[in-house]
């Protein structure tokens, strides 16, 4: 197998040494198109005689890097028309549509495959037709201006990601983060100023995000995070953003703007109080509002610091 994962070309034959049979083109094969991380978007072209999954470079055929997948997660086996999915004792497992792959199961068209925290759809030809699905699929979960996914996408994700929590399959923690006194911002250097600090701010923040996070924008200057950590890990990130958009440099028209950000951390696997009585997180907007209210907490507590307890 060549080794051309570095190139910035996202379109990767992923036939080991065979080339693809029956004389097949590129856009009549098997495609998996990656959904999450730095490679997002890159596209693996399948021969028909399978591949394998995994983070062992110098075997897969579908290398994926990232550390929620094992050195060789599972295979894709080709039986006439139809794919079928093997997990190989993946310590984070292989699911289809969420439902977890015990030993194998059968993956059709338009299926979602999850190997760790990396999702990739399945395509059983790589059309014209069906890229531009895609591409129009992503453009509408982006917001174009900062480039970072709209609120409706993340809440869709949580959903899935809470529902997995639920079963132990997954740790998952949500951040809340809100731009400090941003009518200030807007009031003093203009609305323009507003959107390159928005901008800005995000450009910052896109760089601490790996694969096991969900950055979006949820309201004007209002953003959350879905991160499939535990909560130690998940204020750890938020720390980390809090004091890189602290120290950034923001220039506007020969001015430097100050910024800061408040957030607020929780885990669905947290006790909640209902009624006067502790009990396990059982809804997603348990979850939602325990975060909201700890970013309230920052920022009554006089702003640009975590709130995690």
């Amino acid at each position: 197998m060549s080794d051309d994962r570095p190139n910035d070309d996202k379109t990767i034959v992923a036939s080991s040494t065979q080339s693809l049979t029956g004389g097949q083109s590129r856009n009549n094969s098997p495609v998996l198109l990656q959904y999450d991380g730095g490679a997002a978007g890159k596209r693996f072209v399948l021969s028909t005689v399978g591949a394998l999954l995994g983070r062992r470079a110098d075997k897969v055929q579908v290398w994926i890097d990232d550390p929620s997948v094992s050195r060789e997660h599972c295979r894709i086996d080709f039986h006439g028309t139809n794919a079928v999915v093997t997990d190989l004792g993946s310590l984070n497992h292989t699911y289809i549509n969420d439902i977890r792959v015990m030993q194998s199961a059968e993956l059709a068209h338009g299926d979602m495959l999850r190997v760790g925290n990396v999702r990739l759809r399945y395509f059983t030809h790589g059309s014209a037709d069906q890229l531009l699905f895609d591409r129009i699929y992503r453009m509408a979960v982006q917001d174009r201006m900062l480039d970072v996914f709209r609120r409706e996408y993340a809440m869709e994700r949580l959903e899935e990601e809470f529902n997995l929590s639920k079963t132990g399959a997954i740790e998952l923690s949500f951040i809340m983060l809100d731009l400090d006194k941003f009518k200030n911002i807007n009031d003093t250097y203009g609305h323009d100023a507003g959107d390159i600090v928005l901008k800005e701010v995000c450009a910052a923040i896109k760089p601490l995000m790996g694969t096991s996070e969900v950055f979006a924008r949820y309201g004007g200057e209002e953003f959350c995070i879905i991160s499939l950590a535990a909560i130690s890990e998940a204020t750890a990130l938020a720390e980390r953003i809090r004091r890189t958009v602290e120290l950034a440099s923001i220039d506007y028209d020969g001015q430097n703007i100050p910024v800061t950000v408040s957030l607020g951390v929780a885990s669905a696997h947290e006790m909640v109080v209902n009624n006067g009585t502790s009990e396990p997180m059982s809804t997603l907007q348990d979850l939602i509002r325990l975060a909201d209210s700890r970013l309230y907490q920052s920022k009554q507590g006089g702003r640009n610091r975590v709130t995690a307890s």
